[in-house]
């Protein structure tokens, strides 16, 4: 054992007070039950998943001393070693383990445990080790009102285990979903005592439906039954006599008396009276005999007669007609038996005859029959046969008598027997019978070979002189002769081997002292050394106390349950019986009169405790006492007025708490009172209202199919309020339309080899191109849309006919052009690095971003979007020009090896989030709010509604946003994604200023060209590029004009996002 127990008082009425003490380390020490001797802190997993964890101390004393070793040897106590020396992600280690994310604000090497795990599922967050999560099924509210809710397993991925219970006095639970309670109406007793009630259907839709029955059938419902009745109502006792019903009430019954009318004295009670009785109609005689009552009346029994038919009359029980004498054989054996007359009054009439003689017979007695047994000479040669009785029932009493005396009865005699012929002896020893006569036995004679003086009569001689030969000792011992001769017999030693020995005969051995049941009753008995020669020392223990013990004897056990306290503080204990087999009967009493037998009584039950109110209700329970339930009172907290004994009240609530509008639609409960219902209003984001229903609001009515045959619909706008403004569009001529109502007469589409194939799709009229000189051309036309195709399936699903808006390329490194918003398949897709384009599909970037990069120049930027631009690139060895068509603002300025092309396609983001590669890093943005994103890793999504990052883009473009403060305001932090640069409070102003720039010189490392001509190329460049975008959306968009200078403000950077993220902000007004 690795603990130590210490018992410092020992006496029967200190209980509970024994020490346990760990061996290992002696201040360690529990009272009352076992230490914690080992507390192995690497248990708790605290190094992460990628590191080994030592607990160098496992006593719970020592913590802290825990040891984190990485896989290259770097170790540290108490914390996780920082494995890498330069940035340390603690992320990256993985210590919050599946479920949860992490995140660590500070990744240089000295912040260490600042990561925070947070519950990707559930509720829970926490710093420097993994979160505790928590996903409370009940914290929805299930139930509903009226129910209790408990979640048996709050962990997370436990679903559908949570309990709902109806509250009193509704009953009901289930598991999983809101329970369907139930209302026994009989519960409150409601019909009275000496009725019985019944509730068909126990549900609280259903009340008054319950019946109240009497004992004598009378049966009321919803209320409790009348049950008076005059029991000798309907003449209970019958024709001929006369019922009188002594007490009426309705808990007197069974009390009714019948009194024969022709006798008074023949009376019952609670059932008719026995007024007459025929004995015969039993039919007590038997078959073929003639019954007859002479006085058939209840006082004069057992006087009917039974008659045979041979005249034999009995009184009172059936005759007996026939009696054949010989049934019980009255002849014997060696005789036959016959009855002339077996009438029973005929008896003393029969015949016995002898078998081996007709002639011998005797009338009512067996008959004489002689018989010489030795007639047929049953003794043998030699031998005299006597039968002394010769007579038939005197058999087998012959006697066969030898010369020399012997004689035998029954049988033939055995003359002469020679016992020696047995070997009865032995070997070793000769055998000698003096007498061989048969009536002379058990007088042979043993003599030992070796000594003739050794002799014994009837039976072996005892020659050997060793007495342990026969094993006298029994199994298990071990026997000893000490003097082997017949001078010293029984001088033998029997040893045990615990001790015990015995001489001339088998030891006792073992004696266990319990099989006497020494102890008496209810206490058990254990002996500690069974040895024979170890007595007196078995201990009785009494079975309610074990320290309550004795030696040798029965203990003396304390007999008093209340000796302990057993009922707690506030109660009084009282023991009724105090005998052994009484025990758990003590009475614990409540000063309020509550009491409990064989535990502490419940003195107090708060009925509120369980919230059998419900939300927006106060409960109260003015007597908290066990013994008085079901009086806590619900008060509705709008209405204080409002209010119910033993259940919840009925509160008016807001009608839009069930949702009645439906999806997209607002709720507003203008009068929350009870006297103003059905006023709620559901209003559509277009306007469009409805009172106490839910409104609709969309409308299309192209879904009536208005339009004729050969023609398609549309409905621009589907709102209810805006009718009759459909577009009715021929198929084979888009040009002939018609508003609220359909064309009508539209031309037949010319049909191709092509067309015929149908191979358009649905939703697309196929016609023959009018500007091809081949045959073979067929153009599809998407219905209702202008959007068209050459030889192809047309991209009916662009909306505002811009393709680049459903980002057909790499968003991390393409651009997109939709030269033709009306033609389908004609974007362009254009590298940023390399500049090589593919029109109707995404392009491939990966060659030529090598190319691009490697020979790019320190601290240079590419040229806008769409331009062409001169790059001079500087070398230290060459000098050439390269006319490169770039897209993007930001190519790199450290002259490092050029990005892996598609570092998205191993979902590095994982779901719900969306990943976009940038060449040499990649960034993960949140699904559900594109302001949240972080480079080289997946982003913080699960964020509080305090968290500034969250509620607009406040860094820009190509920077991270981080709010370590959500309780504070601008204490966010912007990180630029290709630089060391960071801001707190503001986003950075220009993060390729400082991007590998360390030295205070106005020139290049490479290629000694000042920073601030790269920064009036850049600037330049900026203008450029906002000049052209503008052009270009006021081309594409035709919206109204705004200045150059506010178009350039919306965008971070001058950037303009919009071309490069498709799904950015929406810059609509643009003035060059």
């Amino acid at each position: 054992m690795d603990q130590t127990c210490n018992d410092p008082n020992v006496a029967a009425n200190s209980l509970h007070d024994f020490e346990c003490i760990c061996n290992a380390d002696m201040m360690v020490k529990m009272v009352d039950g076992p230490a914690t001797c080992v507390d192995d802190e690497c248990a708790t997993s605290p190094c992460g998943m990628t590191q080994t964890c030592t607990d160098l101390n496992t006593s719970p004393m020592s913590t802290g001393d825990f040891e984190c070793e990485c896989g290259n040897g770097v170790k540290a106590t108490g914390m996780p070693a920082v494995c890498n020396m330069g940035t340390n992600d603690e992320c990256m280690t993985m210590p919050c383990g599946t479920g949860q994310s992490c995140l660590d604000p500070d990744t240089t090497a000295m912040s260490l445990l600042d990561f925070v795990c947070s519950c990707v599922t559930g509720v829970g967050n926490n710093v420097g080790s993994p979160a505790a999560c928590v996903d409370d099924e009940c914290a929805s509210s299930p139930c509903g009102s009226g129910q209790t809710c408990v979640d048996a397993d709050t962990s997370v991925g436990s679903t559908g285990d949570f309990t709902c219970t109806c509250t009193s006095p509704k009953t009901g639970s289930a598991m999983g979903s809101a329970a369907v309670c139930a209302l026994d109406e009989c519960s409150a007793a409601p019909c009275g005592a000496g009725q019985t009630c019944d509730d068909p259907v126990k549900l609280p839709s259903s009340l008054l439906d319950y019946t109240c029955s009497c004992s004598n059938g009378a049966m009321a419902v919803g209320a409790p039954a009348s049950c008076d009745v005059d029991e000798c109502l309907p003449s209970p006792c019958g024709t001929g006599q006369t019922c009188s019903d002594p007490n009426t009430a309705s808990n007197s019954l069974h009390d009714f008396e019948c009194v024969c009318d022709n006798d008074m004295t023949l009376r019952a009670v609670d059932g008719p009276a026995t007024c007459s009785k025929d004995e015969c109609a039993s039919m007590p005689c038997g078959m073929g005999q003639t019954c007859n009552d002479p006085s058939p009346t209840p006082s004069s029994l057992l006087d009917y007669t039974c008659t045979c038919g041979n005249g034999v009359v009995a009184t009172g029980a059936a005759a007996v007609c026939d009696g054949d004498e010989c049934a019980n054989s009255p002849c014997g054996s060696g005789q036959t038996c016959s009855d002339p007359n077996t009438a029973s009054n005929s008896l003393h009439d029969f015949v016995c005859t002898c078998d081996n003689d007709n002639s011998l017979t005797r009338v009512d007695g067996p008959a004489t029959c002689d018989k010489d047994e030795c007639a047929s000479m049953p003794c043998g040669m030699g031998q005299t046969c006597n039968d002394p009785k010769k007579e038939f029932g005197s058999l087998h009493d012959f006697t066969c008598t030898c010369g020399n005396g012997v004689m035998t009865t029954g049988a033939s005699a055995v003359c002469e027997t020679d016992e020696c012929a047995a070997m009865p002896c032995g070997t070793g020893q000769t055998c000698n019978d003096p007498n061989m006569a048969t009536n002379s036995l058990h007088d042979f004679e043993c003599v030992c070979d070796k000594d003739a003086s050794l002799k014994a009569v009837d039976g072996p001689a005892t020659c050997d002189k060793d007495e342990c030969v026969s094993m006298p000792c029994g199994a298990g011992q071990t026997c000893t002769d000490p003097v082997q001769s017949l001078q010293s017999l029984t001088d033998f030693v029997c040893d045990c081997g615990n001790g015990v020995t015995a001489i001339g005969g088998a030891a006792v051995c073992e004696v266990d002292e319990c099989l006497a049941s020494p102890c008496g009753l209810g206490q058990s008995c254990s002996d500690p050394n069974i040895a024979a020669n170890k007595l007196h020392d078995f201990v009785c223990t009494c079975p309610n106390d074990a320290s309550l013990t004795a030696i040798d004897g029965p203990a003396t056990c304390d007999k008093d349950e209340c000796k302990y306290n057993p009922c707690g503080a506030g109660q009084t204990c009282q023991d009724p019986t105090l005998t052994l087999q009484s025990t758990h009967d003590f009475v614990c009493t409540c000063s309020n009169g509550v009491t409990a037998t064989g535990a502490p009584a419940s003195c107090e039950k708060d009925e509120c405790e369980d919230e059998p109110c419900g939300k927006q209700q106060t409960c109260n329970d003015p007597n908290k006492a066990a013994n008085v339930l079901h009086d806590f009172v619900c008060t509705c907290d709008n209405f204080p007025q409002l209010t119910a004994v033993d259940g919840p009240a009925t509160c008016d609530k807001n009608e839009c708490a069930g949702n009645p509008c439906g999806m997209d639609q607002q709720c507003n409960d203008p009068v929350q009172t009870l006297e103003s219902l059905h006023d709620f209003t559901c209003t559509c984001a277009n306007g469009v209202s409805a009172v106490n229903v839910a409104a609709t609001c969309e409308l299309n009515e192209c879904d009536a199919d208005p339009c004729g045959d050969g023609e398609t619909c549309s409905d621009p706008d589907t709102s209810f309020v805006v009718q009759h403004n459909f577009v009715c569009r021929c198929k084979s001529d888009l040009t002939k339309t018609k508003v609220d109502g359909p064309v009508g007469n539209c031309p037949m589409p010319g049909e191709t080899r092509q067309c015929a194939a149908m191979p358009c799709g649905p939703g697309q009229t196929c016609s023959a191109s009018s500007d091809s000189s081949s045959s073979s051309d067929f153009v599809c036309s998407c219905d209702g849309s202008a959007i068209t195709k050459l030889n192809g399936p047309a991209n009916c699903a662009v909306p505002d006919g811009d393709e680049c808006l459903l980002a057909p390329c790499d968003v991390g490194s393409q651009d997109c052009m939709d030269p033709n918003p009306s033609q389908s398949g004609d974007f362009v897709c254009t590298c940023r690095y390399g500049g090589n384009t593919e029109t109707g599909a995404s392009a491939d970037c990966g060659s030529a971003s090598s190319d691009s990069r490697s020979n790019s120049g320190s601290g240079s930027d590419s040229a806008v979007s769409g331009s062409d631009s001169n790059t001079n690139s500087n070398s230290k060895d060459s000098e050439s020009d390269s006319n490169s068509n770039s897209n993007s603002m930001d190519s790199d300025s450290t002259g490092s090896s050029p990005p892996t092309p598609n570092s998205c396609k191993s979902k590095p983001c994982g779901d719900e989030q969306t990943c976009s590669d940038y060449g040499e890093y990649f960034v993960c943005t949140c699904d559900d709010n594109e302001n949240l994103r972080k480079k080289d890793g997946r982003a913080e999504c699960s964020v509080g509604k305090d968290n500034e990052c969250a509620r607009s883009n406040l860094c820009g473009e190509k920077q991270s946003c981080e709010d370590k403060d959500e309780g504070g305001e601008e204490n966010f932090v912007c990180s630029c994604w290709e630089s060391d640069m960071k801001s707190t409070g503001s986003a950075v102003d220009n993060c390729r200023l400082g991007a590998g720039n360390n030295s205070d010189d106005d020139e290049d490392d490479d290629g000694g060209i000042p920073w601030w001509v790269w920064l009036l190329v850049a600037l330049g460049a900026t203008l450029l590029t906002c000049a052209m975008y503008a052009g270009y959306r006021k081309h594409k968009m035709n919206k109204e004009n705004v200045s150059l200078r506010e178009f350039c403000d919306t965008m971070p950077n001058g950037e303009p996002s919009e071309m490069h993220q498709p799904h950015g902000r929406n810059i609509e007004n643009v003035q060059v």
